[in-house]
Order: C-alpha cells, then sequence, then structure tokens
C-alpha cells in the first residue's frame, strides 16, 4: 500500500523538475491575460480580423505549439531523464541547438498571438511583453541551478544559445564544436 503513494510522490517530483519555473511563468501570463480583458473595458485598440484569417493564424500558431512541444520531447526524452531520475546531461541539440528553453520559447511565441487573434485588440501586445520580461528573470532563477550542476559548460553554453529567441541560428552546433576544440586540447 506504501508503494503507490511513494510512486505518487517520485512521480511529482519528477514533474517539478521537469517543468521547473515554468509553471509560474504560466500562471503569470494567465493573471497577466485576465488582468488585460479587464483593462479592455476602458481601454482598447481594437483591430479587425476576418474570420478565415483568424481560423488560419490560430492553426498557425497551434501547429507551431504542438510541434516545438513534440520536437522537444521527443529530443530530450523527458520520461527517462527527469521521471525515471537518471543521469544528468547537458542537451544542446535538437531543440537546444536554437535556444537554451525551447518549452519556454514555443509557449511564449506561439500562445500569446492567439489572445491578440481572438480578442482583435491591439493591446494584448502589452502582456505578452510583460510575459518575456518576467521569463527571462525567472530562466535567471532557472538558470543558477544549471550552472550548479553543469558548471562551467553551461556557462559557455550560455554564451553561444540565446535563452527565448533563436536569432543566432544552429548555434548549439558551434557549442558542440568549440567544445570538442577544448577537448582535443587537452588531450
Amino acid at each position: 500500500m506504501m508503494k503507490p503513494k511513494k510512486n505518487i510522490q517520485a512521480l511529482l517530483k519528477g514533474l517539478k523538475n521537469l517543468l521547473g519555473v515554468g509553471i509560474y511563468l504560466l500562471l503569470m501570463g494567465l493573471l497577466l491575460e485576465v488582468l488585460t480583458i479587464v483593462i479592455r473595458a476602458h481601454l482598447s485598440f481594437s483591430i479587425s480580423i476576418p474570420s478565415g484569417w483568424q481560423i488560419a493564424l490560430t492553426l498557425v500558431c497551434v501547429i507551431f505549439c504542438m510541434s516545438g512541444m513534440v520536437w522537444f520531447n521527443k529530443t530530450l526524452n523527458l520520461i527517462r531523464i527527469h521521471i525515471a531520475g537518471s543521469e544528468n546531461k547537458l542537451m544542446t541539440c535538437g531543440p537546444f541547438n536554437y535556444v537554451r528553453h525551447p518549452l519556454y520559447a514555443t509557449l511564449m511565441i506561439a500562445l500569446p498571438p492567439l489572445m491578440i487573434i481572438w480578442f482583435e485588440d491591439i493591446l494584448f501586445i502589452v502582456p505578452w511583453i510583460l510575459i518575456f520580461v518576467i521569463a527571462d528573470n525567472m530562466i535567471k532563477i532557472e538558470e543558477q541551478g544549471l550552472v550548479r550542476i553543469f558548471g562551467e559548460e553551461y556557462e559557455k553554453y550560455k554564451e553561444f544559445v540565446p535563452g527565448l529567441f533563436p536569432y543566432k541560428g544552429s548555434a548549439g552546433v558551434k557549442f558542440r564544436e568549440y567544445r570538442k576544440r577544448v577537448k582535443a586540447k587537452k588531450s
């Protein structure tokens, strides 16, 4: 009888490790969106989007978000690494070639535009900007733990690969090439 309870506790702990600060970011985003809906009653910057465009843009956002999440999950093999508690390894391939936090990046790039599309109001750019600012600060907190785990290797990875916006291309490849050069020099 005690074993299922321990399994559930281990699963919850694994999920907490997996999500990191993401759950707080999601809750903050929801709060900001609700506040924007309240403010919208007094201040609005309405735009008109034809219903066909709303559907098409929504599909693009949803497909982007879902494919990003699938790519992230497949690459990281989340169940094996975090929930099963296997060895920690710094992931620098797949989506981690482009950003250090692909799950946050995918959600923030794909989901906030949906509010603009469906509420037809430019005012929803404000919470989007605030979410990015908050995410950047939350990531700094989360990365302190990653630096403790991976040390100098993670610090160097941060120099190569951006946190949320994939503006450097496939920077993870450059990081791995750098890492190979350093290992070759040590040999």
